[in-house]
């Protein structure tokens, strides 16, 4: 009794060293850029830096908005399943400035956006993916100085937004992405005692690090 157990224990320890190798094979796959052994991911986390411009249409002639260049810096985190899906979510920061002209006022109008896009990445096409989903923007009031006071000129982002994107895996570590984000509704704006809405878009192009 004693002899066929530890015959079952011995048969059992040979098999599992057998498959190993076998089991560990399935954790890599084949890739062209990363060489033949490259591991599956199962999850993602990395960070990002992007250059940002806004297009800013108010409905209102008697205003003028000029967008200028701005930058966004993101936690990246991904999910992944499949080999070929994720579920990705960013906790971002985004930094925008426009010059408000009114006549002959002009000022510089600043804004700070917490920005949490939530987002469906698809990745079958290799080293393309596709990204889509929702963005959540918080703390986007934009302002301008007035002398010595701040003034609010209202947010230049709804709270509710669409995003989609495109990005090509430069190295097992690198990515490059272009991003398009756009909000549901207008935003309501103050400037020089007038009352306007604005719609807003956002182009961004940047680069991200996984670690």
């Amino acid at each position: 009794m004693k002899k066929n157990l530890i015959y079952n224990i011995l048969l059992c320890l040979a098999l599992t060293i057998v498959a190993m190798p076998e089991l560990g094979a399935r954790r890599y796959d084949y890739s062209p850029l990363y060489g033949a052994e490259a591991p599956r991911k199962k999850s993602e986390m990395g960070i990002t830096l992007a250059g940002a411009y806004m297009f800013a249409s108010p409905d209102m002639d008697a205003v003028k908005l000029s967008p200028r260049i701005g930058v966004r810096g993101a936690l990246t985190m991904a999910i992944c399943w499949h080999e070929n899906y994720a579920l990705q979510l960013e906790l971002a920061y985004l930094y925008n400035k426009i010059e408000a002209q009114r006549q002959s006022t002009q000022y510089d109008v600043k804004s700070g956006v917490m920005e949490i896009p939530i987002m469906f990445s698809y990745r079958a096409l290799w080293p393309v993916r596709f990204n889509i989903g929702a963005s959540l923007s918080l703390a986007g009031t934009a302002r301008y100085d007035l002398e010595q006071e701040r003034i609010e000129f209202g947010r230049l982002r709804p709270t509710l937004g669409m995003v989609a994107g495109i990005g090509v895996e430069l190295s097992r570590h690198l990515i490059m992405e272009a991003r398009y984000t756009s909000g549901f509704v207008t935003t309501s704006n103050y400037f020089e005692g007038l009352e306007f809405s604005t719609r807003s878009h956002w182009l961004t192009l940047g680069i991200g690090y996984m670690f």
